[in-house]
């Protein structure tokens, strides 16, 4: 029943924010459930890839999705999370599995550390960011990125991926644009890195399905309620449970 609260309360985080299905998933099994740490990141690309599909349809029924930047981001981000998939496996194959332990911590502390800047500054600040000057280049350099971290953590699709979209928008696009073309950008590439882990044995489905009973509920709740909510208390929120679970990564 652990999980399953924890599941839902992550699926609630996604529906609201975009970020948490691998930031705060795969730490919490980790540190909190002691489930090893290469079994943690394929269940969690497999989790993240269905209750972001989900969040993705609430969001997306008043066409909020910006199909153009995030093909952009794709470019960058599929093929990148290709090459780390194919890493992972292998390192995983050969026994050395330790580094990412560290690569892991690094990524959550980076969210928590955005996340919480993000929160903390005047509202203004993410609102007035404009568009960049040549997003061609930056799309997939930055997916690119993205794409390599997920394969490799689980980490970075939501709040990495949102942070490029900051820079891509218009000034004026509606924070819930943003949420759902960040979950949208998520899917495929949590898709491709969760199945090749899949066929290497390293899912475990009934951690996946006890997951999937918490976090479906949990992302439709927070897909409704999004528009309610505060996006600077739930970053600063967020930002302070990621920090807290890092420590616990370094604990355990």
């Amino acid at each position: 029943m652990g999980i399953v609260g924890v599941a839902l309360a992550v699926g609630i985080l996604v529906g609201l924010t975009g970020v948490g299905a691998g930031a705060a998933m795969t730490p919490a099994l980790v540190g909190i459930f002691g489930v090893p740490l290469p079994v943690a990141i394929a269940t969690d690309l497999v989790f993240a890839t269905i209750t972001k599909a989900l969040g993705v349809l609430v969001h997306g029924r008043a066409g909020q999705v910006d199909w153009k930047i995030a093909k952009k981001l794709w470019a960058g981000s599929i093929p990148a999370v290709a090459i780390g998939s194919i890493l992972l496996v292998g390192f995983v194959t050969a026994g050395h599995t330790t580094w990412l332990l560290w690569l892991l911590l690094a990524f959550v502390l980076f969210t928590s550390i955005t996340l919480l800047l993000r929160g903390l500054r005047p509202p203004r600040g993410e609102a007035q960011s404009e568009k960049v000057s040549d997003g061609r280049l930056l799309a997939p350099l930055g997916g690119a990125g993205v794409g390599l971290g997920v394969s490799l953590t689980s980490v970075g699709a939501g709040v990495l991926g949102m942070a490029l979209l900051v820079k891509l928008s218009p000034k004026d696009t509606p924070p819930q644009r943003l949420v759902a073309t960040d979950l949208l950008h998520a899917i495929p590439i949590a898709l491709i890195a969760g199945t090749s882990y899949a066929l290497s044995g390293l899912v475990d489905f009934p951690l996946l399905l006890a997951l999937l009973i918490g976090s479906i509920p949990g992302v439709i709740l927070g897909a409704f309620a999004s528009r309610w909510i505060p996006a600077r208390a739930m970053n600063i929120g967020l930002g302070i449970i990621l920090a807290t679970l890092a420590i616990m990564l370094v604990v355990s």
